[in-house]
């Protein structure tokens, strides 16, 4: 049922280069962890227009407007692929239960400013479980 309500909406996501985080408070950041007890949200989306720099506005004025103020979202990072045909969301949410909150939110039309990102690109979504990290030894 989950991802049956999100993919009438959609939700976040990440990858490439040229990114912005946008968390709930300045001390606030995303931490990639494995021990965490979090649900990742990654969404690739494609401008339907191919304007790649309007859907990387509307989405930050989206995560700056109305998601860091929804309860359980942790942080969202944007990024912009080199090859200006994507834009990614990597989105971390308390759990399951807060990220359906607020698709329950979008869905009633309470958050008007991502609706508007839906509109402007095609997503491809899905949920993830941090497994592992590995950093360089340098």
């Amino acid at each position: 049922m989950f991802y049956k309500i999100i993919s009438t909406t959609a939700l976040i996501a990440s990858l490439s280069v040229g990114s912005i985080a946008i968390a709930r408070n300045a001390q606030t950041t995303s931490a990639i962890d494995p021990s965490a007890p979090i649900l990742t949200m990654i969404n690739v989306l494609t401008p339907k227009n191919g304007d790649q720099d309007a859907l990387v506005a509307q989405l930050e004025l989206a995560l700056q407007s109305t998601l860091i103020n929804e309860p359980g979202f942790i942080s969202g990072n944007v990024h912009k692929s080199l090859d200006s045909k994507h834009v990614v969301n990597y989105a971390q949410w308390e759990d399951q239960k807060s990220l359906e909150a607020f698709v329950a939110k979008l869905q009633s039309g309470n958050a008007p400013d991502m609706a508007q990102v839906f509109t402007m690109a095609t997503p491809d979504f899905h949920p993830y479980k941090i497994m592992s990290v590995h950093q360089s030894k340098n």
